[in-house]
């Protein structure tokens, strides 16, 4: 059985990794993320990059997405938490 991994890149777009072998699901894990990371190239945004994205969505609540899509996973799961107390407010 084999196994394929894909990492999306843009809206419509991926990056595959094939595998002619089963693989355990911690396996296939591990192997996504290391093909995200060297697709991604590492870290996510430079703090500098990463705190303007926030101002620009605090400010005017936009952002770009492909900077959404360069951050980290723990990026995105900051910035997606502001996102949702920003919505939070704004109901209330």
């Amino acid at each position: 059985m084999k196994t394929v991994i894909r990492v999306p890149t843009e809206q419509f777009a991926f990056v595959e990794q094939e595998f002619d072998r089963e693989m355990t699901p911690e396996a296939v894990i591990e192997a996504y993320n290391a093909l995200q990371k060297a697709y991604k190239g590492g870290s996510g945004l430079s703090t500098k990059e990463f705190n303007a994205c926030l101002d620009q969505y605090l400010k005017d609540g936009t952002g770009e997405t492909e900077k959404f899509y360069a951050m980290d996973k723990e990026q995105q799961r900051v910035f997606q938490e502001i996102k949702k107390s920003l919505n939070r407010i704004k109901v209330k």
